[in-house]
């Protein structure tokens, strides 16, 4: 059978498309909760429990209503009352694994001076005849940083990643919610000029003709420590800490 459509073409129908037309848009479904095909007045009742839940609510009910339906608001105080107990608790733990001079080392407003592009950076280690390239390190906002060690020529050293498009001059601590210390929150040129020595791509003296040397203070005493336990080759023990492992 063929029907002349309005634009003049032809489409023929089948005996299987005739027959699903007269069967209807309810052809091929599984009415077997519904076999009557009749219109639902609640459809959530013919397929939920309803006689079940019920109970279990007279049962959750049987003692009368309880307090935290009665009274949310003093039930949610009490919650936050516990959740500050226990972070009180947790803060008091960690405390142990805080560091003495952290405070100064999320200081931001100290920390965040002399900025220096990430370009004008690289161009000084290769003004200095540092031999040294970047390449992507997967670390959104960060580049690593390859330089050839002295006296070689045919082999990349990785020094450490070092931040884009710029860098204050000292690195600021992360701190988790306890005020632990958790990595850095943003690197610092100096912290990339110690890895340059600690991985042996310049000396000491290198960094300090290369980068000037900062003053002696609270700001720069962990500078000064890092380049100490590289020349000393140890850990640096202040005063405070030698009289706790005594």
């Amino acid at each position: 059978m063929s029907i002349i459509l309005p634009s003049g073409s032809t489409a023929t129908t089948s005996h299987t498309d005739r027959e699903a037309a007269i069967a209807g848009p309810g052809a091929g479904a599984d009415w077997s909760i519904n076999p009557e095909y009749k219109p639902l007045e609640n459809a959530f009742n013919e397929h939920h429990d309803v006689a079940a839940t019920s109970e279990a609510i007279q049962q959750m009910l049987a003692g009368g209503t309880p307090n935290w339906v009665k009274w949310p608001h003093e039930y949610k105080a009490y919650a936050k009352e516990c959740f500050a107990a226990e972070k009180e608790n947790s803060d008091r733990m960690a405390a142990q694994y805080k560091w003495n001079d952290q405070e100064m080392l999320t200081n931001e407003a100290a920390r965040k001076v002399n900025p220096v592009s990430t370009i004008e950076f690289i161009k000084k280690l290769k003004t200095n005849g540092i031999k040294c390239t970047v390449m992507d390190n997967g670390l959104k906002g960060t580049l690593g940083l390859w330089c050839v060690p002295p006296n070689r020529t045919d082999k990349l050293r990785y020094v450490c990643f070092i931040q884009v498009p710029a860098m204050y001059e000292w690195s600021i601590l992360r701190l988790d919610d306890h005020g632990i210390p958790s990595g850095e929150k943003f690197r610092g040129w100096r912290t990339v000029a110690v890895q340059l020595v600690e991985k042996e791509i310049i000396t000491e003296q290198q960094c300090h003709q290369i980068f000037g040397v900062p003053s002696p203070n609270t700001i720069s005493a962990r500078y000064f420590r890092s380049l100490w336990e590289k020349r000393n080759g140890r850990r640096y023990e202040d005063e405070d800490e030698r009289g706790l492992s005594d």
